[in-house]
């Protein structure tokens, strides 16, 4: 099985954006949400349509700089997608150079080495201060950010509970200044 991370361009944006009502379903389980009146998870009931959401994520492909919006493929097929964004459209609260923004796998590839594969050719291609949420009450997240950054730091990595910017979030923090892993 081949994992790859492919950074998205303006003409597969479609793919990353399909996904996405997929992963805004498995995050109310965790976050309490639920979808607007015209049934889209977003918190403006002027949102009526998926294709209006869409235009709510064009600044991840218009910001190279500091928007890193990964597609996660396993054989060629979509499987996902590791948003990563950087330190120029973080709140000045969060102490980092990058954040796993979002990060979603569809349940056919979870369980096995997909997503960690994916998690950490992500932090191959940023060098920095690294932050990784995740709610609180996500234990199978947090179970598996423990053991991928472990990993892949030597066990050299913060994990707390922090009123973060985003909410009440178990945050997990490290330092890839040094050379590439993996």
């Amino acid at each position: 099985m081949s994992v790859e991370l492919r950074l998205s361009t303006a003409e597969d944006a479609h793919i990353v954006q399909n996904l996405w009502p997929l992963y805004q379903h498995d995050l109310s389980r965790f976050e309490g949400t639920v979808p607007n009146r015209h049934g889209i998870f977003n918190d403006d009931d002027a949102t009526m349509t998926l294709a209006q959401h869409a235009v709510s994520m064009e600044p991840w492909w218009k910001d190279p700089s500091a928007l890193f919006p990964y597609l996660i493929l396993v054989d060629g097929a979509p499987a996902g997608f590791n948003l990563i964004a950087g330190r120029a459209r973080l709140p000045k609260e969060i102490p980092a150079d990058f954040v796993v923004h979002e990060f979603f796998l569809l349940h056919p590839y979870r369980g096995g080495e997909v997503a960690e594969s994916a998690a950490l050719q992500g932090f191959d291609r940023h060098r920095g201060r690294w932050e990784v949420v995740t709610q609180v009450t996500n234990a199978r997240a947090i179970a598996f950010w423990r053991r991928a950054i472990g990993r892949y730091t030597s066990a050299h990595f913060s994990e707390a509970e922090v009123d973060h910017p985003w909410g009440r979030r178990v945050a997990f923090r490290f330092d890839l200044k040094g050379e590439l892993h993996g």
